[in-house]
């Protein structure tokens, strides 16, 4: 019960972990800097690309090869993480699903406290809820496993389209009617952008939580249809040995790569064109139908670079300049935790201030300098320890329940 060696990591899936997180946090670095649970403009009024040629281009790019491809990824190594972990255990007697349902527990502790003490983004307490459902599937043969991930992927994007048609129309059609006018529908987006920059801790804490964090966990479950399937697919490659054995699985690896690419570009390409207006559609249809697009198609861009990443890293010389990107995936539930202290700290009120004031621009290159930091102090940590810090308590609430078992047999 001691935590994996390094002769027993994979340290491709490390690079892989580190890749999303870098994505993650560029991802994540728009709602760490504007408003975001409580701005509908967009649905109203439609997207619109920012000022200047840079912050135009990276807004661009960003919507195409980062948005929706990165949690996808995170959310993959979950379910792939969930079968090596439950394999292990069962190799040595231990009770791998009650340890399991422990670690799960762990993890919506540590999602409650950062969604309402730090950022509202937590996915945490939502992978913790769908990961419960993970048991039922690991004793299925992996046909099964891969029919219910292909059919949740059609399904989970079609529902949240529908959602958020439903949402947008209806407050298209209460504007059109008379019933609010878009300045008081935004009125929580004005207050929620002053509070941000000039609030307290406290201040802070209580317009979220009013305003942002009840909602959230009104609608989370929402979320697990579209994030089971992904689960689904990392379960599907451990099963399958994918990540085990690469060499006697280069065709099908390769075979993921070109689908991955030929489904997700032009699908994610076509959402990022309605989402951008170049089609001429109403805002109320084109935002929502976008989006949906971008949840189903991010998922197969998200395999083409899982793809290339292990058919490069296949090469000793590729895997040892990428190593950086393991250290910081070694350590993945610090680092996702200590990306939002950090963002907080330079953009609330009670930090630096910043909400509001940072440009497209700048917003990824403050992304890529909190990563840079990362990178350092992960090397560092790990030339000491086997893991970081959050890793450490996670794994020592995780086995107090197998050590129990153990001593009691």
């Amino acid at each position: 019960m001691s935590s994996v060696s390094m002769k027993e990591r994979i340290h491709t899936l490390d690079i892989i972990r580190g890749f999303a997180l870098f994505g993650i946090l560029i991802a994540n670095m728009v709602t760490f800097k504007t408003p975001a649970m409580t701005d509908i403009s967009g649905m109203v009024e439609g997207n619109s690309l920012p000022e200047g040629g840079m912050n135009a281009a990276l807004t661009l790019l960003t919507a195409f090869f980062v948005d929706a491809k990165f949690y996808p990824m995170f959310s993959m190594l979950f379910g792939l993480g969930f079968y090596i972990f439950y394999s292990r255990l069962m190799k040595k007697g231990l009770p791998a699903k009650k340890l399991f349902r422990r670690r799960l527990m762990f993890l919506m502790l540590m999602g409650l406290v950062h969604l309402i003490f730090i950022w509202s983004g937590d996915i945490l307490h939502t992978y913790a809820i769908t990961g419960f459902l993970l048991p039922f599937f690991v004793e299925r043969s992996t046909k099964t496993i891969k029919i219910w991930a292909i059919s949740l992927l059609v399904f989970g994007p079609l529902l949240m389209t529908a959602l958020m048609l439903l949402s947008s129309v209806s407050i298209h059609f209460m504007i059109s009617g008379g019933m609010d006018t878009l300045e008081n529908l935004n009125a929580s987006s004005i207050l929620a952008a002053s509070v941000m920059a000039e609030g307290s801790f406290g201040e802070i804490l209580a317009f979220r939580f009013t305003n942002e964090v009840l909602l959230i966990l009104a609608q989370f479950m929402l979320l697990v249809p579209t994030i089971l399937p992904l689960f689904l697919i990392g379960l599907y490659l451990g099963k399958t040995g994918m990540f085990t054995d690469i060499e006697n699985n280069l065709h099908r690896w390769k075979k993921i790569m070109w689908i991955g690419l030929a489904v997700g570009a032009p699908i994610v390409g076509l959402a990022v064109a309605i989402d951008y207006n170049v089609f001429g559609w109403p805002p109320y249809l084109a935002v929502p139908i976008a989006g949906g697009l971008n949840t189903f198609g991010g998922p197969f861009l998200m395999l083409f670079y899982v793809s290339v990443i292990v058919l490069f890293t296949r090469k000793a010389a590729v895997e040892k300049v990428l190593m950086p990107f393991a250290s910081v995936g070694r350590m993945a539930l610090t680092n996702y935790l200590m990306q939002s202290v950090i963002a907080v700290i330079i953009f609330n009120g009670y930090g630096f201030g910043l909400f509001g004031q940072v440009s497209k621009t700048a917003g990824v290159l403050i992304a890529i300098a909190i990563y840079s930091v990362q990178v350092l102090l992960s090397h560092v940590l790990l030339k000491r320890y086997n893991q970081g810090p959050m890793e450490y308590v996670w794994r020592k609430w995780t086995y107090s329940g197998g050590e129990r078992h153990s001593k009691a047999a």
